[in-house]
């Protein structure tokens, strides 16, 4: 009886499951961008996975990424007819902390958050003992950034997922969930030796902000993935920043579960023919069912 039972109930929860995924593939992608690659990317070494932030060079030619194990890697990208066909050149390091040692505790190096200042330096944030770090190089010692008493109130695996920087310099960062209130995303910008509220963000229950960037536009790119237990939905959306104000809001695209795998990294650029491109990487956790995509879409002119 109890065999039966057992088999009874995983029937149901894999009809529930097939229901779910067939529901939100009912729904196909919306938005004003369309999708144009997605490139598998592999390799079988024990740093490879986990990449949660992104930043792709202005021609489009480059990637630096990294993982939420403490590492970071970059690679040239080989393009065919403007698709990438594959990653090469890759080089990886360690992000060692201040005293030069690599954090034994995971805690101690979950890398999310990736952001390049004009300078070249690149900023990467942490979860856990929520942090964010400069970097004069990808293998260089980082240098602390300011921390304040407020960083505490985040939960242990919502801290700074998404990272920005505008064509001004000026740093934005944005808690995966919300600090205040909780129907809004909340932006943040480092100005002097503490963060400050820059604007906030409408926001749907069902996704979180995992990625951000500030396009050659000006406007500001949010990335938004959400689970449920099955698997990963995606939405990207842009706003024109005014002041302490985020208007026109775009839906880019919006994508159901089984749409892509979990897109965490977000880089926007222009490319030889005029046109916004968003560049995306996925985090997958280091899991055998998951997948390391590479995703691209485009605003058409």
């Amino acid at each position: 009886m109890y065999r039966r039972l057992a088999i009874s109930i995983v029937a149901c929860l894999t009809l529930s499951a097939g229901f779910a995924l067939w529901a939100e593939a009912g729904n196909p992608k919306t938005g004003e961008a369309d999708h144009l690659s997605t490139y598998r990317w592999q390799i079988h070494e024990g740093w490879f996975g986990g990449f949660s932030g992104l930043e792709v060079s202005d021609d489009g030619t480059r990637l630096v990424t990294i993982s939420d194990r403490g590492h970071i890697v970059a690679a040239d990208i080989s393009r065919a007819r403007g698709d990438i066909v594959g990653l090469v050149n890759v080089t990886q390091f360690k992000l060692l902390n201040p005293e030069g040692a690599f954090p034994a505790q995971p805690t101690r190096r979950d890398s999310e958050g990736l952001a390049q200042l004009p300078s070249g330096q690149l900023v990467v944030s942490y979860e856990g003992h929520h942090r964010l770090e400069r970097r004069a190089s990808p293998d260089a010692l980082p240098a602390p950034l300011p921390r304040d008493a407020w960083f505490k109130t985040m939960a242990a695996n919502s801290g700074f997922e998404a990272l920005a920087v505008s064509s001004d310099g000026r740093l934005f960062a944005m808690p995966e969930a919300a600090v205040e209130d909780t129907n809004r995303i909340q932006v943040y910008t480092l100005l002097g030796s503490h963060w400050h509220p820059a604007f906030t963000l409408s926001r749907d229950a069902k996704f979180q902000p995992v990625g951000a960037d500030f396009g050659p536009d000006g406007r500001f790119y949010v990335l938004e993935r959400g689970f449920n237990g099955i698997g990963f939905r995606t939405r990207a959306r842009s706003f024109r920043i005014d002041g302490t104000e985020a208007n026109d809001e775009k839906l880019l695209f919006r994508n159901g579960i089984g749409g892509h795998d979990n897109l965490e990294g977000i880089s926007v650029w222009r490319d030889s023919d005029g046109r916004i491109r968003l560049t995306m990487i996925s985090d997958d956790n280091f899991r055998l069912i998951q997948r390391t995509e590479i995703v691209e879409y485009v605003i058409p002119q």
